[in-house]
């Protein structure tokens, strides 16, 4: 009997190894696993729009909920397409998370996300010793059926979910977004270190591999709980391996909430923290944002990022000498390495399409045959910099060239569209229509001086034809600020004199719209 209990013992050992080999096999070290939870904003707020349901095969989400309306089962891996969260959520930060992952990461690593979240909650919901006294916060049916849907107990569903999707991947970091139902109260700090304690505990994760990112609440005007930000900000203080990820500039739709766009800004910049702290660095300058020589125009395209480009109707033949030729970005790099530079250039014509380039104060580089089919990333070189600031300046060998951006990234990873995870590093919402570069005998000049010092500025531009010319102001929010011309010019040079006094120090831009002719460029008014 002992002989056969034995043998028993040692089949079932045998049995248990093979089990725990297979999971071991099937679990795939590529498969990268971000747990999210929170409150109505990681849930999901934003209106999900056409361009936010764009498939990536390497970003998936595991379905928490049985969602009938979205053909999904729970415990099931999909492709990510928003809503993520629960049947009829919206657009949440996790969503554009996942995408930034994904588009700046090597082709072999695929990003998964789980987000388990309760608008309205408090952070307490989440502690597992004492989610009961939390799980009736609000006593509506909104909240308790969001609550429900978890079993009651949303902390104890997403390690379930955790658990099962550990056999498929590695758990890699922790997205929080909560703090509006905790605005004000300090021990929010406790409340998250210990849950976030729990969860590494009950997953077997260690803190250093795992890292908890938080977001900062909707700082934007009128909001209502952005006082709570000066707490959220203290967390890494509490929690070393805490990071914490700003809201500024991240618009929203109410008091609370962010809006569409502000969920997709707030979202890349959790990946760009996630990113860093992997050893990926990715830094982007808007073309329009650099020192933009007095014979370059600004000019507007829905299709650019952050609509502005920069293009010259005047060719350079040979190595660029004179700065009103040149445009000058600069960037910081964190690290001594080598990094690759990318642009985004609308280069669609055979003649159009050549340029110079110089970084620091090295020669220009001649770049030709730089074709693109519409707006595109072009891979332009490889090179060692060391820590610090650089300065990146391009000069058009041909005319209409058209730059958006560059991209100066540590990985040879071509940047997504306009780029997942860049920070614009300034606002120019200004939109035109019917540009022509190649309508002879118009132009919109530099202001001069630029930078503006006194209070006077004086705009030159000229028109071949009599015609009807509006000259307008834009904030570099976009706004309309004034129209110093609206009126019928006869055809010829003219200098527009505008007094500056009711404009604040910062940049603007005008605009001057003259039958099938539009321009833009950029003015910098200084104390």
């Amino acid at each position: 009997m002992k002989k056969q209990k034995k043998a028993n013992n040692l089949i079932l050992s045998f049995a248990g190894l093979f089990f725990l080999t297979s999971v071991l096999f099937a679990q795939d070290a590529d498969f990268y696993i971000y747990l999210c939870f929170g409150q109505s904003n990681m849930q999901g707020q934003g209106t999900i729009q056409s361009r936010d349901k764009t498939e990536n095969s390497r970003f998936k989400t595991f379905q928490a909920l049985d969602c009938s309306n979205l053909n999904r089962e729970k415990e099931t891996w999909y492709t990510a397409v928003p809503p993520t969260c629960q049947c009829y959520s919206h657009l949440s930060p996790a969503d554009y998370f996942g995408r930034t992952m994904a588009a700046n990461l090597p082709d072999s690593i695929t990003i998964g996300i789980i987000n388990v979240s309760v608008a309205g909650c408090d952070i307490r919901l989440f502690d597992k010793d004492i989610y009961q006294e939390y799980d009736s916060t609000y006593t509506d049916n909104w909240f308790t059926s969001l609550v429900a849907a978890y079993d009651w107990n949303p902390y104890q569903y997403l390690v379930n979910l955790a658990k099962l999707a550990q056999n498929d991947g590695i758990v890699k970091g922790i997205l929080l977004h909560q703090g509006e139902t905790n605005t004000g109260n300090s021990l929010w700090l406790s409340y998250v270190k210990k849950i976030y304690n729990d969860m590494l505990t009950d997953l077997s994760l260690n803190a250093d591999s795992v890292p908890l990112l938080a977001g900062e609440l909707l700082s934007a005007p009128g909001n209502c709980c952005s006082s709570m930000n000066t707490i959220i900000n203290r967390l890494p203080d509490t929690i070393p391996t805490a990071y914490v990820i700003s809201s500024s500039g991240c618009p929203g739709q109410d008091e609370a909430h962010f809006d569409t766009e502000g969920n997709r800004k707030i979202g890349r910049r959790y990946a760009v923290q996630m990113l860093s702290l992997m050893g990926y660095e990715s830094v982007y300058a808007e073309a329009e944002c650099g020192t933009v020589g007095n014979n370059l125009h600004i000019l507007a395209d829905n299709n650019a990022s952050n609509t502005a480009y920069v293009t010259a109707v005047k060719s350079i033949t040979a190595s660029p000498a004179d700065d009103a030729d040149i445009i000058k970005m600069s960037v910081s790099v964190v690290t001594d390495t080598n990094f690759c530079l990318y642009g985004r250039f609308n280069n669609s014509k055979a003649s159009h399409n050549a340029f110079w380039l110089k970084i620091d104060d090295a020669e220009f580089e001649f770049y030709d045959n730089m074709f693109t089919n519409g707006w595109e990333w072009l891979e332009l070189k490889s090179f060692e910099l060391t820590a610090g600031e650089h300065t990146f300046s391009f000069a058009f060998a041909e005319d209409s060239v058209m730059l958006d951006k560059i991209a100066v990234k540590n990985s040879q990873i071509t940047p997504v569209d306009v780029g997942e995870e860049a920070v614009n590093l300034c606002e120019a919402d200004i939109t035109t229509s019917n540009i022509d570069l190649n309508l002879e005998g118009y132009a919109l000049e530099q202001n001069y001086p630029n930078p503006v010092t006194k209070r006077n500025v004086s705009i030159p531009f000229k028109i071949p034809d009599t015609g009807f010319v509006s000259l307008k102001i834009f904030n570099a929010l976009g706004i309309d600020i004034d129209e110093p011309a609206g009126k019928v010019f006869y055809a010829g040079d003219h200098v527009i004199e505008y007094n500056l006094e009711k404009l604040s120090p910062g940049i603007y831009f005008y605009t001057m719209k003259t039958g099938n002719y539009s321009a833009t460029r950029k003015m910098i008014i200084t104390d």
